[in-house]
């Protein structure tokens, strides 16, 4: 038996794989299972021992692969050559979160194993799953606020939480806020929500809270990127593409929850703003800005967004 655990939601992955391996080793013992988490540190010799050896006094053994987009040729050339061999009493679980599914190896996989997906669609997925699982030490509005914190990323947001229930025994939105500092790359999605929301006068004040960590030509290049993800999104969307496909095209991966997003502003307006940003280089670059500093940068940036309204 082959399977193959897989999409977007490294958590649910996670989850699923460890339940699989509890109820495993209950049956069959923990000497009859293995876990290989590189597969890049190990020796092909040693995967060939541990996936094409039989059970050792059982009728069952369990392999447990995990897999990512940066698995070496030699170990794809081995995986691809060796799986049609491996005993019919081994189960072979491959754990392969966010895959890149135009890859000949994934859909060698997708061919050869029964495929489970586990996705997240959106933030009240999220949402639910961590509202089912700390419900009794953590609100409603704190578990929004570090669900915008991490941006949907429910990996770090379950570290968060482990690491706020060793102190307070209940969690509330101040307890988060006080506690928890977004990662810049998060900081940068929430401003590019309040942008496209129109609410300017609070993007341009988490701006210059920003600004305190990094400078202001680091901050401008992710936001113009960001800006043009969002771009791209909106036309995709408006060519009837679904999500798996917006995914594939724009190499989203962890950042798929960006498609279901829903702004005030509308394609045309945004297209217009990425231009206006993108000009504030062409000025620097011709000399052609008030000033050369970060603060004169920063006043044109801040000016262009204003043009956006709230």
């Amino acid at each position: 038996m082959k399977y193959l655990f897989t999409w977007n939601s490294n958590f649910l992955i996670n989850e699923a794989v460890n339940k699989w391996k509890h109820q495993f080793i209950s049956k069959y013992w923990d000497f009859n299972m293995i876990h290989i988490k590189d597969i890049n540190e190990n020796d092909v010799n040693y995967l060939a021992e541990n996936l094409l050896a039989q059970s050792f006094l059982a009728e069952k053994k369990l392999i447990v692969l995990d897999i990512d987009k940066d698995l070496k040729e030699q170990y794809i050339d081995f995986l691809t050559n060796n799986l049609e061999n491996i005993p019919p009493e081994n189960i072979i679980l491959v754990s392969y979160s966010n895959p890149d599914k135009r890859q000949k190896f994934y859909k060698f996989l997708k061919e050869k194993f029964d495929v489970k997906e586990f996705n997240i669609e959106n933030e009240n997925e999220t949402f639910s799953i961590l509202k089912n699982k700390y419900g009794k030490n953590i609100d409603d509005n704190a578990i929004r606020k570090i669900i915008s914190y991490k941006s949907n990323n429910i990996s770090k947001i379950e570290s968060e939480i482990n690491k706020l229930l060793i102190t307070y025994e209940n969690i509330n939105e101040k307890v988060i806020t006080d506690n928890i500092i977004p990662e810049l790359e998060e900081s940068i999605f929430e401003i590019i929500d309040n942008i496209l929301n129109l609410e300017t006068n609070l993007a341009i004040k988490k701006i210059n809270i920003i600004l305190n960590q990094t400078n202001i030509y680091w901050f401008y290049n992710n936001l113009i990127a960001n800006i043009r993800t969002n771009i791209y999104i909106f036309k995709l969307k408006k060519e009837w593409l679904n999500q798996s496909e917006i995914t594939n095209i724009l190499n989203l991966w962890n950042r798929w929850f960006l498609i279901n997003k829903r702004y005030k502003i509308n394609y045309s307006n945004l297209s217009k703003l990425y231009i206006r940003l993108i000009d504030i280089d062409k000025k620097m670059k011709s000399w052609k800005l008030i000033g050369t500093e970060e603060s004169d940068f920063q006043f044109e940036l801040e000016k262009e967004l204003l043009k956006t309204g709230n």
